[in-house]
């Protein structure tokens, strides 16, 4: 080896090559982008995702009853817009999104008040 070489494994980004100008015409189009950073090790995955539709929600919801991880995929499939591949590809990883993806159906909040 010589002096010059790193011996060390830098931190990466895996972002897809999304841009600004992308992320800004998802947001003029779906409203709502979210985007998801899974850090592994020393690298962090980077995937952009929209508000699901009812069609979708739906589908979860039924596939949830006999298959979380396969409505998981539905859900995945449904909203992403774009980014590292790794996070659809890597059963780690795509399970990491999974938890991200679920606060998305429940990242609201409400009131009700008695009038």
């Amino acid at each position: 080896m010589g002096k010059n070489e790193n011996t060390a494994l830098e931190a990466q980004t895996f972002d897809g090559g999304i841009t600004e100008e992308q992320v800004k015409a998802w947001k003029a189009k779906y409203r709502k982008v979210f985007r998801v950073d899974i850090v592994d090790g020393e690298d962090t995955h980077i995937g952009y995702f929209k508000r699901p539709d009812f069609a979708t929600i739906k589908a979860v919801t039924k596939i949830t009853k006999t298959d979380e991880v396969e409505a998981g995929k539905v859900m995945f499939t449904n909203c992403w817009l774009g980014g590292s591949d790794e996070l659809e590809t890597d059963a780690v990883l795509f399970m990491a999104v999974q938890v991200q993806l679920g606060k998305l159906l429940n990242g609201c909040m409400g009131s009700l008040k008695n009038l």
